[in-house]
């Protein structure tokens, strides 16, 4: 995935992005139906393949086009509460298919269950391809010379550069639940059927932080929000290394609601500092950055928690951002400068 974030970020830039969506939809329905049939391990991997395919397509190209058809209408303004919304139904419709797939799956069988799931994706193709792209005059260099100016306005514009920096650690830090919320269950004897009634109320609570996200970033602007996230995942992870206790479980609850209140204003601060030509690029190489940090960060919490114990990788999670966070923050803020309602269209001089 990380190879081909940006990649097909410019690739969006350059043919649209409602085509390279379409694309990305269709091969994650044929991913779905690999999943579905495979019956070794080399069918799996392809599929995995596959499904990073799919992911890259995604990643960038479709904020660029909410926000370019936003601009186009004069509508800016409208973004952060539109992709809260769309985060929080991202969320809810994750935690629902979970539901319904277990029912389903418990009424057929498994292998059934993940075929027909094609239907989703395979339907998003067509919706992708009904998608107006918005008219926006400007230069359509090369394919390559996209993708330079790409991650050259990325790294020189010092807004961009430092929110993509900060904005993948503060993302990155809401995916430790996603490695440690089941040994962590497993540790305190859970019941495996209340595995998802536990989990429940962590999405729930990120659901409602993404909704009100738009409304939280405008009242207490974002340098308060991040300073907050950043001191927030910090104490969460570090209670959870110092209690035993299955109480503590309610601390996994602080990344999901900063993953919520900080994904749109994140989202948004790049969109508003990017111009068009570029917009899915730069939004695809900061993806980039958080899978390549979840690529190393992932695999060493697991191994802490397998050869060491569960509360030593809360531990390392918590010194890992104590570390990390603050001097990132403190770069970020240097930089930062808040939009007055529009986003640049020429480079980053302009900025």
């Amino acid at each position: 995935v990380a190879a081909l974030e940006a990649p097909f970020g410019a690739l969006a830039d350059r043919i649209g992005h409602s085509r390279v969506l379409a694309l990305g939809a269709a091969v994650f329905a044929l991913t779905i139906l690999g999943f579905g049939s495979t019956t070794n391990y080399w069918m799996l991997f392809a599929d995995y393949m596959l499904w990073a395919i799919a992911a890259a397509c995604r990643s960038g190209a479709d904020q660029a086009l909410l926000f370019a058809s936003f601009k186009q209408g004069g509508m800016e303004g409208r973004f952060s509460k539109v992709i809260g919304r769309g985060f929080a139904i991202s969320i809810s419709a994750g935690m629902a298919g979970v539901i319904i797939g277990g029912v389903l799956a418990a009424q057929t069988s498994l292998a059934f269950t993940v075929q027909v799931s094609f239907a989703g994706p395979a339907l998003a193709t067509f919706v992708a391809l009904a998608m107006v792209e918005p008219h926006v005059e400007h230069e359509r260099p090369h394919y390559l010379e996209n993708l330079r100016r790409g991650f050259t306005f990325a790294w020189r514009t010092p807004q961009v550069r430092y929110t993509v920096l900060l904005g993948s650690t503060i993302m990155m830090a809401a995916f430790a639940p996603v490695v440690l919320v089941q040994p962590f269950l497993i540790e305190h004897d859970v019941a495996t059927g209340l595995f998802g009634v536990f989990q429940a109320p962590l999405r729930l609570a990120a659901v409602v932080a993404a909704i009100t996200a738009h409304r939280v970033a405008a009242r207490t602007g974002a340098p308060a929000m991040f300073a907050v996230a950043c001191l927030g995942m910090v104490l969460a992870f570090g209670g959870l290394s110092a209690v035993d206790r299955v109480g503590v479980f309610a601390l996994f609850a602080v990344p999901a609601i900063i993953q919520g209140f900080t994904r749109p204003t994140i989202d948004t601060y790049i969109n508003e500092h990017t111009p068009s030509e570029t917009r899915a690029t730069v939004l695809s190489v900061s993806s980039l950055v958080l899978s390549l940090q979840v690529a190393f960060f992932e695999p060493v919490i697991g191994f802490i928690t397998d050869d060491v114990s569960i509360r030593a990788a809360f531990a390392f999670v918590a010194v890992y951002f104590l570390v990390v966070m603050p001097p990132l923050y403190l770069f970020w803020r240097r930089a930062y400068v808040p939009v007055p309602g529009h986003a640049p269209e020429v480079g980053a001089e302009s900025i």
